[in-house]
């Protein structure tokens, strides 16, 4: 009998000692998964900094340059969406003042959106998806070429990459909070 209680007591000290030890392993498992992710967010978040810095940076040098290329992009997806839901309205004049504060409202969506993706990932994938789908059907016009020509296959090309780049804004906003940061802290 003393062989069987002394043998159960040791098998529980494992036991013990097991469950510490995984315990351990999924604090520091955890903790790497935070990181990963964090990392991954500033990866992702890079691209529209970026993108959006380029654009500041062109805004300031040659304002006039980029709102006299978006103010015709703008005006031809505003024709388009009216044509395909057959819409009867007389067509808008974009003026270079609208083109220039949707140009405002793109680089605070970019930007604004793309730091806050760091560090507020749902808040920060809204205003991504935002400019997402504001920006891509009017600066990615694939429909507007002839297919098969080049700058059909470079505007398709761009516009299903900024897609797919929607698509993980929605997965980042779908995500359920985690509990990670909590059971670290508590233990």
């Amino acid at each position: 009998r003393e062989f069987l209680f002394v043998r159960f007591i040791n098998q529980g000290a494992r036991v013990g000692q097991r469950a510490e030890h995984e315990r351990r392993a999924e604090t520091q498992g955890a903790g790497m998964r935070l990181l990963l992710r964090f990392l991954g967010r500033c990866l992702f978040a890079f691209l529209f900094i970026s993108s959006g810095l380029s654009k500041l940076q062109g805004f300031y040098d040659n304002s006039s340059k980029l709102v006299s290329m978006l103010q015709p992009r703008i005006t031809q997806a505003i024709e388009k969406t009216m044509m395909t839901l057959h819409l009867d309205l007389d067509k808008p004049e974009v003026t270079p003042a609208i083109a220039t504060y949707a140009l405002y409202a793109i680089l605070f969506l970019e930007l604004v959106g793309g730091v806050s993706f760091m560090f507020f990932p749902r808040a920060g994938s809204g205003l991504l998806s935002l400019y997402l789908v504001l920006v891509t059907p009017v600066m990615h016009d694939f429909y507007n070429h002839r297919p098969g020509s080049p700058a059909y296959t470079a505007e398709m090309v761009h516009f299903l990459k900024n897609v797919a780049l929607l698509g993980a804004t929605f997965f980042v906003m779908g995500e359920r909070k985690t509990q990670t940061k909590k059971k670290i802290k508590s233990q």
